[in-house]
């Protein structure tokens, strides 16, 4: 969305192909959105009828190249011949992942020689031929951008194996829907190579797997910023959706347990529906293992023991259960809007069937609060996520109060609600949005009366406008967008004289923003790395704000960008050397218009590596192995000068070299000082420089809190090279925890445990990294 003036009509993209299709992606449709992952052609007794209990319609399993075609050229697909012929009597259809090696053909190694593409895609042809017209989605690979691409992730390769595939597919079956690439997380830097190589003429779908150890909610600025990439690179006039084809949470996680997966679930899901996901798979169907200590044998929705002739034939986890409750509170239900409720913590999903409404409540917060729900007077029938019947409640004159906790709750209406009617009939406002910040930026939004009385709306502080049973008006609501970096939350009001209130929330990515990183601290300037990611021309000031223990000699600099430069570095001199201070800053035009302001951060050195020799190092900071002793690793820690990059100064910084066999192996860098490992007051993060090797692994810290508790927050995996800031939140987000009360709350006071962790992500992994002044903010 390019102009600062236009009209909303829906959220979601057009689920119909820009080609004539007989097939279609499912539609956006509880429970026609839903899915699991398998890994059986053969289902055990009873088994089909368990999936189809907890309203799994869409089933995703492993279309095996090597399994297919054991003998050259020869083909045998009767084990998905019998799978499909039971997921079709339980009205399922499938989801095949065209995947993995052949022994006949590049060593049993991802497909990268001519030979090995042909044959692949000769492979795939004859698979969507053999079940073509019977809705089965076609997936191009599995997580290509990992170790599952063999030996290492290609992108280039991936790309000429996957648009052969098409090619091959579109000349047996032209209307069969293929997608991909399936990665692993939302990665942008492969998803961008892949649309660059032209993948999204062959693609109905782009289908990503996000997992992670923190919210689902988390994923909304991604879906964001993936759409946006989409839009870039597609096709004209051909909508292309994103699909969530593999995500779940492992209960055997740190911090995780088989309760609070089952509230990750229905969160997970409704998250989707509410960002116009049209297909949502979780893994996995059951349990792979009994080993309480090995993640990948706890993502089930049941447990991993099968009870022939017992009846249900596994036994339910709550995520099972939060699964069928969802599936069935919303049976033919879609996703209307998000209301908002005064908290961006505070989820309020509405979903209409025909004239019907219904509600999905909850929070992110730590802890229940006290919420209200914009409704008429009425009584509502409330449901908890696993199924279990809650007291009714009735609406007042005010709205409804309700208590939100972590674990969605279901809202029904018990008679015809005005309030909630007016909302579905409100023009939607997508979930996210891309926008690109400027001044006296608009958006009109229409309502439609649905009453059979006449009603006077009106935006903020506009003049009413009536409207009489049936008809329709626009609102426009005035927007004002900085061009910050982080997603923006906006609200958008509409006032119902004598009914009530309504506000939708929207989660905004600009599109031109400037990004401030702050450098190393070290010598006599604060130096500022400006990032400006749209290339844009711009110039104007920079200026220190609300500034604290520190004496700048010149508080404000000239900042400039030419015709797509997308980086600068400034510094503003200082008097002496700081450790500790505290400053904002301020960007302005060049006619005095401000366009971002950076909120005062208190910013404190943990360390100078500067201070160590090579003989004083070993005293203050030592690198250890960790995870299974009988995997080995090879690792040292010295003293460098930066290599080139980094914005100010010239440092001394802390080299890694490492190498760590395949198996569960980590390395943490452990400070020896009580100085170091000592936090004063309450610092929000940990900011660190990280010199990358593109290695993949991936980089944590850990602290212990006042009780003992462990918690070792995550940054984004080292797949960048050269010199990037990273942070790890303190709060206790985004982080894994043990020990102590375990209860993932963070109790003060803190100190750290390892200043660095590097983890090898259980595969063979070598190189050398380097780090610069680490420090912690406020």
């Amino acid at each position: 969305m390019r102009s600062c003036v236009f009209a909303l009509t829906t959220c979601l993209p057009l689920l119909v192909p820009a080609r004539v299709s007989t097939e279609e992606i499912p539609s956006a449709v509880v429970p026609e959105a839903l899915g699991v992952n398998i890994h059986f052609t053969d289902p055990k007794p009873g088994e089909m009828e368990m999936l189809k209990g907890a309203g799994f319609r869409v089933i995703r399993m492993d279309f095996a190249w090597s399994r297919t075609e054991r003998e050259k050229g020869v083909y045998d697909f009767s084990a998905y011949d019998r799978l499909m012929a039971a997921l079709e009597k339980h009205g399922m259809r499938a989801l095949f992942i065209l995947d993995y090696g052949n022994p006949h053909y590049d060593g049993g190694l991802a497909p990268h020689s001519e030979e090995g593409r042909q044959a692949f895609a000769r492979w795939a042809a004859a698979a969507v031929e053999r079940f073509q017209g019977r809705g089965v989605l076609w997936e191009m690979y599995n997580e290509p951008n990992i170790r599952f691409w063999k030996p290492e992730p290609n992108v280039e390769d991936y790309v000429k194996l996957a648009r052969k595939v098409g090619k091959a597919i579109r000349r047996v079956a032209p209307n069969e829907l293929y997608i991909g690439p399936a990665t692993s997380r939302i990665d942008l830097e492969f998803l961008e190579a892949c649309f660059q190589g032209g993948l999204l003429e062959d693609w109905d779908a782009v289908s990503v797997h996000p997992y992670r150890q923190n919210a689902p909610e988390t994923v909304v600025p991604e879906y964001a910023e993936l759409r946006e990439l989409i839009e870039r690179y597609a096709p004209e006039d051909k909508p292309i959706p994103i699909l969530s084809g593999e995500w779940g949470y492992s209960s055997a996680w740190h911090g995780m347990d088989e309760e609070k997966q089952g509230k990750m679930l229905p969160r997970e899901w409704l998250i989707n529906l509410a960002c116009g996901i049209p297909v949502s798979i979780w893994y996995d169907w059951h349990d792979d293992g009994r080993d309480p200590e090995e993640p990948e044998h706890h993502f089930g929705t049941v447990l991993f023991p099968y009870h022939e002739g017992r009846e249900p034939v596994y036994t339910p986890k709550p995520a099972y259960l939060a699964a069928k409750t969802l599936a069935r509170q919303l049976d033919g239900f879609r996703f209307n809007k998000r209301l908002d409720t005064g908290s961006a913590d505070e989820y309020l999903l509405l979903f209409t069937r025909d004239d019907e409404v219904r509600l999905a409540a909850w929070t992110t917060a730590a802890e229940p609060r006290t919420a209200t729900v914009p409704a008429s007077p009425g009584s509502f029938r409330l449901t908890g996520h696993t199924g279990e019947e809650l007291p009714k409640t009735s609406a007042g004159g005010n709205g409804l109060a309700m208590t939100l906790a972590d674990a969605p709750k279901y809202l029904v209406p018990e008679e015809p609600n005005d309030l909630l009617r007016l909302a579905a009939a409100w023009e939607q406002v997508p979930g996210t949005m891309a926008m690109r910040a400027q001044q006296d930026a608009t958006i009109s939004l229409s309502i439609r009366n649905p009453l059979g009385r006449t009603i006077r709306v009106s935006a903020r502080q506009g003049q009413p406008i009536q409207l009489e049973p049936g008809a329709s008006a626009k609102l426009a609501i005035s927007i004002d967008l900085q061009r910050t970096g982080e997603p923006v939350d906006l609200v958008f009001p509409c006032n119902i004289e004598g009914i009530g209130r309504l506000t939708q929330r929207t989660c905004v990515t600009v599109t031109n923003p400037l990004r401030l990183v702050l450098g190393p601290i070290g010598g006599k300037a604060l130096p500022v790395r400006m990032e400006n990611a749209s290339g844009e021309p711009f110039q104007g000031k920079l200026r220190l704000t609300d500034v604290r223990g520190i004496q700048p000699v010149q508080a404000e600099v000239p900042l400039r960008f030419a015709e797509g430069e997308k980086q600068t570095d400034v510094a503003f001199p200082l008097a002496v050397s700081p450790e500790k201070f505290r400053a904002g800053f301020h960007v302005e035009d060049i006619q005095g218009r401000p366009v971002l302001e950076v909120p005062p951060r208190e910013i404190a050195l943990v360390d100078d590596f500067r201070r160590y020799s090579a003989e004083t190092l070993d005293t203050a900071l030592r690198i250890v192995p960790d995870g299974d002793r009988k995997i080995g690793s090879e690792q040292s820690i010295g003293l460098a000068d930066a290599p080139a990059g980094l914005p100010g100064p010239v440092l001394r910084v802390l080299k890694i070299g490492y190498r760590m066999e395949e198996g569960w192996k980590f390395l943490r860098l452990v400070p020896q000082s009580e100085a170091v490992k000592r936090i004063d007051g309450r610092p929000r993060a940990m900011g660190l420089w990280v010199y990358g090797d593109g290695s993949g692994n991936s980089p944590r810290i850990r602290f212990v809190d006042a009780t003992g508790q462990t918690h070792q927050p995550s940054a984004d995996p080292i797949t960048w090279c050269g010199w990037r800031y990273i942070e790890f939140p303190l709060d206790g987000s985004r982080s894994g925890h043990w020990g102590g009360a375990d209860d993932g709350k963070v109790h003060w006071p803190i100190r750290f445990d390892t200043l660095f962790l590097l983890d090898g992500l259980r595969k063979a992994t070598s190189g050398e990294i380097y780090l610069a002044s680490p420090v912690l903010l406020w």
